[in-house]
């Protein structure tokens, strides 16, 4: 029998599992916190708005942007996300920069993820990734609904799209 020349799977996901610095093993041992402190009533199950898109119709997750010890809950650590903001949007930046940053424009305009399901919708935001991608201006899109933050003030703003932040590296500085 030959000998498999791949690593195993579980070492495949921690090479993968990098983010902001934190590798798969400490991920797991917040989000196993987590469940924990739910499970015991201490610490609330997550729910709306998501705090990227401001959707108060979808259900949420939490998303950890800090997963040093001592552990926070709150944020500027932990934050409550719709599934599209979250796996769609959020974890997608570094490997679809332009997309995030049209992701961010149609945001900003009032635009929840879900909206992305009209066609109309998706080839307004559409066009703003591509005029990002080729440094064009980038086209105006039509408010949706009133944005209440500060563009550039928002937490998701400062976020790096640079691969760094899901290689093996130096946890970032606390936020």
């Amino acid at each position: 029998m030959r000998e498999s020349i791949t690593a195993p799977e579980g070492e495949r996901k921690a090479e993968k599992g990098w983010y902001n610095g934190y590798s798969w093993k400490e991920r797991e041992a917040k989000f196993r916190e987590l469940k924990r402190l739910i499970a015991r009533g201490e610490l609330p199950v997550a729910s709306g708005p998501c705090q990227l898109c401001g959707d108060v119709g979808v259900p949420v997750v939490y998303h950890d942007e800090d997963y040093s010890l001592p552990y926070r809950w709150l944020p500027p650590a932990l934050f409550a996300l719709c599934r599209n903001c979250h796996l769609d949007k959020l974890h997608k930046r570094c490997s679809r920069p332009h997309r995030w940053n049209a992701f961010l424009a149609h945001v900003r305009r009032g635009g929840y993820a879900r909206d992305l399901k009209d066609p109309n919708v998706k080839r307004a935001v559409l066009a703003v990734e591509r005029a990002i991608a080729r440094g064009e201006p980038q086209p105006t899109l039509p408010e949706l609904r009133p944005y209440r933050a500060t563009p550039g003030s928002e937490w998701f703003a400062a976020l790096s799209v640079d691969p760094i932040v899901v290689s093996p590296g130096a946890p970032r500085p606390r936020p």
